[in-house]
């Protein structure tokens, strides 16, 4: 089983979340990258790639988007940050 390590920025983004239902919608599509790591779209916006490289992956939970990294030789799943869609360029 694929390990998830959170970044402690992303507990911070994740800890401001007022909405239950979309709290509920990020751990559903966490639950989901855990099982298939590699799902999430290579479209990143360039400041997003400039602070955590080139192998970020990006899902979108609206009005979010969630940015991690996959490490397929350690089968290891690092979530950087929970950004808002309209923040991130």
């Amino acid at each position: 089983m694929t390990k998830m390590v959170y970044s402690p920025r992303f507990a911070r983004e994740l800890s401001r979340v007022a909405s239950a239902r979309v709290d509920q919608k990020i751990y559903d599509t966490l639950d989901i990258i855990e099982a298939v790591p590699s799902i999430g779209s290579r479209n990143i916006p360039r400041m997003i790639q400039v602070e955590f490289g080139e192998g970020v992956l990006k899902m979108v939970v609206d009005p979010f988007d969630i940015f991690y990294e996959y490490f397929d030789a350690l089968d290891t799943v690092y979530v950087y940050t929970l950004v808002f869609q309209r923040q991130a360029r």
